[in-house]
């Protein structure tokens, strides 16, 4: 009876160091098949700054915006611009990715603009970014906002640039 639970007890051991062993392995895995994606995961703190696409003349004073970028490619991001007084601009949500450069991603989103409850606009941000100096700092040297109307029809193009800080306590 000993004899069968030390043998018990030794296979369930076994057991138990296999499934570590398997679930660290498949973490490296799916670690190594982000790549860097891991160095965009988080809050970030933007200054944006709104250009004429063909001057690259600024339009209006920066403002902020809050991007969080999820694991698994999602984000949601909310802004501080009052050039959408009086109507109001919902939360933003999207999707990024890995480019093909080491430290670069691309991400678009889609807001609603509202004015008394009913929808005015859409609009869609489509951007690149570059992380660094550091794991702490990024920016986007050039995206694009569109604005639609209810009906899907375009309305006016902008371009932008940001610079961005990783939120940390």
């Amino acid at each position: 009876m000993i004899a069968k639970n030390q043998t018990t007890s030794a296979a369930l051991t076994l057991l138990g160091a296999c499934v570590l062993t398997f679930a660290s392995a498949v973490a490296a895995h799916d670690s190594d098949d982000r790549g860097d994606s891991a160095d965009l995961v988080g809050t970030w703190q933007f200054q944006i700054t709104l250009r004429n696409c063909q001057s690259g003349a600024p339009i209006g004073a920066p403002f902020q915006s809050l991007l969080t970028f999820a694991d698994g490619g999602t984000m949601t991001e909310t802004t501080a611009n009052s050039m959408f007084y009086p109507a109001e601009r919902g939360p933003g949500h999207g999707v990024w990715s890995s480019a093909r450069r080491k430290g670069e991603y691309t991400a678009a989103s889609m807001a609603f603009i509202t004015m008394n409850g009913a929808l005015v606009k859409t609009q869609k941000i489509t951007q690149t970014i570059d992380m660094g100096p550091g794991h702490d700092k990024l920016t986007t040297p050039k995206a694009t906002v569109e604005f639609f109307d209810p009906a899907g029809n375009l309305l006016q193009t902008a371009c932008a640039v940001a610079v961005g800080e990783r939120f940390e306590q």
